[in-house]
Formats: structure tokens, C-alpha cells, sequence
């Protein structure tokens, strides 16, 4: 006898209204969403495949276009993970655009303050000038 069997035809069944991929109210018991394991060979490999072009952007220098770049890459790397493994794909909408304003929050803090670092940096440039960091010197024996 297979688990499906032993268990009660009600938990199989959806309630009116509620369709096979809608993560609302479950009864108890009820597995919200499988991924095919094909699925997940595929959400693996991408991720591998953004991995490497994550390691290979860092070799080449682009200036500041590299932060941009690794952050973009993990950006598309973390929407992956949470969209796959974390089965917002198949949930609500709601949960969804909650992930999208926490992320629009988090990018438009960081951004503020990127900005707000280049309007100090000729005081931090003078203060360095004027204020050298002290020097020791060192002994020939510590060679």
C-alpha cells in the first residue's frame, strides 16, 4: 500500500477554488509544490553556468563596471534561488512582490549611500594629505 493510499481521498482533493499550484490555506498534510527533478538539474546548471562567468568577469578589468557586473550576476543568482528553490514561482503573487520591493529597497539604500560616499571624498582625500599615517622604522635585523 503506498502512502497516497493510506492517506484519506480528502487530502488529495483541492478545495473549490483553489487550483493545483496555489499555495494558499492547505489542509493538512498536503505537499504544496514538487519541482520535476529535471527542473532542478536545469535551475543547477544555469547557476553553475553564471558561477563561472562570475569568476571569469572578476580576471577582466573593467574599472568600476566589475562591481556593477558582480552584482548584477548575483542579483539574476539570488532571483534564481528564490524564484526555483524557493518556490515563489508557483506562489502567490503577493509573496513575489514582496521579494521585489525588499530588493528595490535594499538597491536603492546601497545607491544612496554609493552617492553619499563620493560627496566626502575630496575631505577624506585632504584629511589623508594633512594627517599622514605615522611611520615605524624598521631595524636591519627585521628584514
Amino acid at each position: 500500500m503506498t502512502v497516497a493510499e493510506s492517506q484519506p481521498q480528502a487530502l488529495h482533493e483541492h478545495p473549490e477554488g483553489v487550483e493545483e499550484h496555489d499555495h494558499g490555506d492547505h489542509l493538512p498534510g498536503m505537499i504544496g509544490h514538487v519541482s520535476p527533478w529535471q527542473t532542478l538539474v536545469k535551475v543547477l546548471v544555469t547557476l553553475l553556468f553564471l558561477t563561472v562567468i562570475t569568476v571569469a568577469a572578476a580576471q577582466v578589468d573593467l574599472g568600476r563596471l566589475n562591481i556593477v557586473g558582480a552584482i548584477g550576476i548575483a542579483c539574476v543568482k539570488a532571483s534564481i534561488v528564490a524564484m526555483w528553490f524557493m518556490h515563489l514561482r508557483y506562489d502567490k503573487r503577493f509573496n513575489f512582490w514582496i521579494l521585489v520591493g525588499s530588493i528595490a529597497f535594499v538597491a536603492w539604500m546601497v545607491g544612496y549611500i554609493l552617492f553619499d560616499t563620493t560627496l566626502y571624498q575630496e575631505n577624506i582625500e585632504e584629511y589623508r594629505r594633512d594627517n599622514p599615517l605615522p611611520t615605524r622604522e624598521v631595524a636591519p635585523s627585521e628584514h
